[in-house]
């Protein structure tokens, strides 16, 4: 929203201050076009962390991008849990942790086995609100991953689920999505 905000500043000030000095529509034209163009590149430059992660971006639980990410990340597990043996060493899952104070976190974690209903799992993204020490390897229920993702060979994504509707939640929370989002987002693609 701010970019936004920015851009039309500039280019209300280029268009009246150049129309002051006396310079015709075409020039107002191409003056805001360009300032459009350096707001956008010192924009991306200063404001926009290059290694920017969405992380533990606060969402409601209810939100209907979310709900819908995690319904299809479970209804799809099984068509994960296929292809997992030939992506064992690319291949995350999501899953629901209890913290130390018995709140609900939803956690990436690399998948490093299977058994029977459980998975083995590395915390990738550890918990927000968890205090006390915390084994970043564990065991996990298969019916508390709502989750997965692999990444191909080929560097496309399939699976991530959540992580798509996170962008989207971002998006339209802020008005824009930074351009290494964009291009992550076009990294995921169907199974």
């Amino acid at each position: 929203m701010l970019k936004l905000v920015t851009h039309l500043v500039v280019g209300c000030g280029l268009w009246y201050g150049l129309q002051v000095m006396g310079l015709g529509l075409g020039w107002r034209i191409g003056a805001i076009l360009a300032g459009a163009t350096a707001v956008h590149l010192v924009w991306e430059r200063f404001f926009v962390d290059p290694g920017l992660y969405l992380g533990a971006m606060p969402i409601a639980a209810d939100d209907p991008l979310m709900v819908a990410a995690m319904a299809k990340g479970r209804e799809t597990l099984p068509e994960f849990l296929k292809i997992y043996p030939d992506h064992a060493s690319d291949s995350m899952v999501k899953f629901k942790f209890i913290t130390s104070s018995g709140e609900v976190e939803w956690l990436w974690g690399d998948l490093l086995g299977l058994e029977e209903d459980r998975a083995r799992v590395y915390i990738r993204t550890p918990p927000t609100k968890h205090e006390g020490t915390l084994d970043r390897t564990m065991m996990v229920a298969l019916s508390d991953v709502v989750d997965w993702q692999v990444e191909c060979r080929d560097g496309t994504l399939r699976g991530g689920f959540t992580n798509q509707a996170m962008f989207k939640v971002f998006q339209r929370q802020e008005g824009y999505l930074p351009g290494q989002f964009v291009q992550q987002l076009q990294r995921f693609k169907e199974l």
